[in-house]
């Protein structure tokens, strides 16, 4: 690997398996920008879409494009499943046709969904190691999904897919305190798990300056991430209907990608209360645009309900809320008052709107305690910030690739 003096090994390669878009996913172009900047050689196996080339190359990392894949392919379980496959399938196809001239040092698999990492088996067996990174859990996430339809009866069968898939990788990467706890309590070595959080990327999510005033009127929420019912945005609707009659004018902007029947639920909801001129759904923002959104917000939110995976799950959006400077009320879960206490960030019961409401209201009139929460998080977030984890990260690449080496 590339050490700070600058030397490196261009021998060295790492090939990465994710149903998803590169470089769209901000945690895969992360960490494989992190393996670049060594000097890896970093292949990417991914999802494209239909104006994207089949290969493209950025610096050391190249995105080998092996289905073409929109939003509706992932709606139902069936279809899920149906492009999970394809795309296995053709991951070890695309990994089998590349491994007698590119000798990969490891392969690294991103979850979801977890049986991805049975692409790599074959070369595992081989001695090349394999890292699982689970940015989901997913018998949590399925529980959170399809508990309540006639799907739960597969719940048995997604936890021995799970446990199968953790068996077979060397080395695993939780994405919250939470996931990680839940991953030792399942029998996991706690040798083979390292976390490596989703912190904001420094380069793009930056401290700007910011004046904190009393907002008596036209406080501006912002919202970014997933929206899905899990998300609780329906409670944020709820919130910023009781706030009119204290912050009138109070606004909530939303980016992001859209679960289309939530959607339309939201849609519905929001004209029953008469927000309509106050709630813009703004769809799907490049996350090199977020920064600059966030200097037009007055208050991040993260409204969370509390389900088996959002009690586990943690926050990408507040940690980027936190690295601008933009104040956060967010719901009070483990996964992120394990980070930030009281002083930092104004939590809220999970689901409780009026909760939501008055934490809103008593930051837009109390500026001095704004600007004291955003301090302090920013302090607290630095033990937590992208450096730290993706040195974290390097160090477990780093390990496994001398394994490697050693054979």
């Amino acid at each position: 690997m590339k050490t700070p003096a600058g030397e490196h090994s261009p021998e060295l390669r790492v090939g990465m398996v994710a149903l998803s878009h590169y470089p769209n996913d901000p945690r895969i172009k992360r960490e494989a920008e992190a393996l670049g900047a060594r000097g890896i050689e970093v292949d990417v196996f991914c999802l494209g879409d239909r104006d994207q080339d089949r290969r493209e190359r950025f610096g050391n990392v190249t995105a080998h494009r092996l289905l073409r894949a929109g939003k509706g392919d992932k709606e139902s379980l069936p279809a899920y499943l149906a492009l999970s496959l394809r795309f296995m399938a053709s991951a070890y196809r695309a990994l089998r046709a590349r491994m007698p001239e590119r000798r990969y040092a490891l392969l690294q698999v991103h979850n979801l969904p977890d049986y991805l990492v049975l692409a790599a088996l074959p070369f595992r067996m081989r001695g090349v190691p394999v890292i699982l990174d689970l940015h989901d859990l997913m018998t949590e996430l399925f529980e959170s999904k399809w508990s309540h339809g006639h799907a739960r009866r597969l719940l048995p069968i997604v936890r021995a897919v799970e446990a199968l898939c953790w068996k077979n990788a060397d080395a695993l990467i939780a994405t919250s305190e939470g996931f990680r706890h839940r991953m030792l309590a399942r029998g996991v070595d706690p040798a083979k798990v390292t976390l490596v959080l989703n912190s904001a990327d420094e380069r793009i999510f930056k401290r700007r300056p910011r004046e904190f005033r009393p907002i008596e009127r036209g406080g501006r929420l912002l919202y970014h991430g997933t929206v899905a019912r899990r998300f609780g945005l329906h409670t944020l609707l709820e919130a910023v209907k009781r706030l009119q009659s204290t912050v009138p004018g109070t606004t909530l902007r939303v980016h992001g990608n859209y679960d289309p029947s939530y959607l339309q639920f939201l849609r519905q909801r929001t004209a029953e209360l008469e927000l309509d001129r106050l709630v813009v759904w703004d769809g799907y923002r490049p996350v090199e645009e977020l920064g600059r959104v966030m200097m037009d917000a007055d208050i991040g939110i993260v409204p969370y309900l509390n389900d088996p995976f959002m009690a586990v799950a943690l926050s990408t959006k507040a940690f980027e809320y936190v690295a601008t400077g933009l104040p956060v009320v967010a719901s009070r879960l483990p996964s992120l008052t394990t980070i930030f206490d009281e002083d930092c960030l104004a939590y809220f019961a999970p689901g409780d709107p009026e909760n939501l409401a008055e934490k809103i209201r008593f930051l837009c009139s109390n500026p001095g305690i704004r600007s004291a929460h955003c301090e302090r998080a920013l302090a607290a977030y630095q033990g937590v910030a992208w450096p730290v984890m993706r040195e974290r990260y390097l160090s477990l690449v780093k390990r496994l690739a001398a394994r490697r080496a050693r054979k």
